[in-house]
């Protein structure tokens, strides 16, 4: 991922324009002598998304067209991380899946799925305790005491069958979470030496995720869950855009009960993604090194990102959050999908004519098991065959597994058959190329001349 792909926009008196084709940008801090005036063409312009966290400034009806007709999304951010506004690219509009979405609170099938969501997000949790915390340099127990987190975790998970109550699943994510945080709670962040005189005690290790001096998580009190917060919006950010890329519903959510000024189904979504925010957030401050200017500390302690360290965190961090944002919103929409819909607005007479023969028939959809009003069509749609091709058929797996018999059986697709032929003719070319001494220009002359004798030749 190119890391001009995320820009960062701060400062006072910011400007977001259309100027003879491009995209201007201007912000900075004028009192500090620190002022940017960037220009980006339609034609070169590799960022994706722009993250606005500037106070004070403005944006154009034209600029916000260019972006749209680009596919920039805009991202708006206040000083305490939070998500003010984000105006995404239009996608595609799957009215089957929000209306699954939609029904799926009210259905059995809505457990399951808020089942598999806590499941992913444990299984999540466990591997970041077991690999990817340790890599990172986080934890302060034994690997006897990582072991026990994570099998402590297992067993909760394992009980996830068993509760039909959204409290009761909220209670066993509160239960693991306590586990997960204590795991990785007491982890010393990597200051400078110089630095270790000049900041708080407890700027000097992570601390657990609890409330702030006005009951708000956004309240950070120390730089690292300052960072998580920062982390946490920009993986909103990147789920908004993978709702609207499966054409999801950002507000219809299952463990997120609804909410006027919440988008539900983001949240859950994100959920089993927060343990790799954690993850890149440590390697973060392992590569930069903290150094106390990186932060600002306000009067009531309450701690907010530095400007630069907001831009070089966000290049860092964002783009990797596309994939697992887009394999999180793929996975819920897959869930969806399998959810039978009870209609009840429809054509009678259609009905009647058609749903006797075919329930009799049973003659399904392949993948979501709608009733075919076609005999002879196997899926109901080119969506459900394309998602059966890749997550019922599994290609990859197949051929993975085939080149693994033929591997077994000291054989191989790269050596033999057609593949050795080519490569021979290759070689020999190459060895006649270097034993005349000529160029690949010159081989390519001396092979025409001799078709073209070909040709002129009499024939007998």
């Amino acid at each position: 991922m190119k890391e001009g792909s995320v820009f960062v926009v701060d400062g006072y008196g910011v400007s977001v324009n259309v100027e003879r084709g491009h995209l201007r940008v201007c912000d900075g801090f004028p009192a500090e002598g620190a002022r940017r005036d960037i220009r980006f063409p339609r034609g070169r312009c590799e960022v994706e998304r722009i993250v606005i966290r500037a106070p004070d400034g403005y944006v154009t009806l034209t600029a916000l067209d260019w972006c749209n007709r680009m596919g920039i999304t805009i991202a708006f951010l206040g000083s305490d991380s939070r998500l003010i506004n984000c105006l995404i690219p239009d996608g595609p509009h799957d009215g089957p899946l929000k209306r699954a979405q939609g029904v799926a609170a009210v259905m059995e099938d809505g457990v399951t799925i808020a089942q598999a969501l806590l499941r992913r997000k444990f299984e999540a949790q466990m591997r970041a305790i077991e690999v990817e915390l340790p890599r990172a340099g986080a934890g302060h127990g034994s690997e006897a005491e990582r072991k026990g987190a994570i099998a402590e975790i297992k067993r909760i998970s394992d009980g996830l069958p068993q509760d039909t109550e959204l409290r009761d699943l909220l209670s066993r994510e509160g239960r693991v979470a306590q586990i997960y945080w204590t795991a990785l709670a007491g982890t010393q962040l990597p200051w400078r030496n110089w630095a270790l005189k000049k900041i708080p005690d407890h700027w000097r290790q992570v601390w657990p995720r609890e409330s702030g001096g006005r009951s708000r998580v956004r309240d950070a009190r120390d730089p690292f869950n300052a960072l998580l917060n920062y982390g946490y919006t920009l993986l909103e950010v990147e789920v908004r855009i993978a709702c609207a890329s499966q054409g999801l519903d950002p507000d219809l959510g299952l463990l997120h009960v609804d909410d006027r000024l919440r988008e539900s189904a983001v949240f859950d979504i994100l959920e089993p993604v927060r343990s790799t925010v954690d993850v890149l957030t440590l390697g973060f401050c392992q590569r930069q090194q903290l150094a106390p200017y990186m932060f600002i500390e306000l009067r009531d302690g309450i701690v907010r990102l530095d400007p630069d360290t907001a831009e070089a965190y966000a290049k860092e961090v964002m783009p990797k959050l596309r994939r697992p944002a887009l394999d999180a919103a793929g996975a819920f929409a897959s869930d969806l999908r399998k959810i039978t819909i009870p209609y009840r607005l429809v054509d009678v007479r259609t009905a009647e004519k058609v749903a006797p023969t075919l329930k009799a028939s049973g003659h399904l959809c392949g993948y979501c098991g709608t009733i075919l009003k076609k005999t002879r069509l196997k899926f109901c749609s080119r969506h459900c065959y394309l998602r059966h091709s890749v997550e019922v058929r599994q290609p990859i797996k197949l051929a993975q597994a085939k080149l693994a018999r033929m591997r077994a059986r000291g054989l191989s697709p790269g050596h033999g058959g057609d593949a050795a032929k080519k490569r021979g003719a290759k070689i020999a070319e190459s060895n006649r190329r270097r034993s005349l001494g000529l160029t690949a220009e010159e081989m390519r002359a001396r092979r025409s001349a001799q078709a073209r004798k070909r040709r002129e030749a009499p024939h007998h």
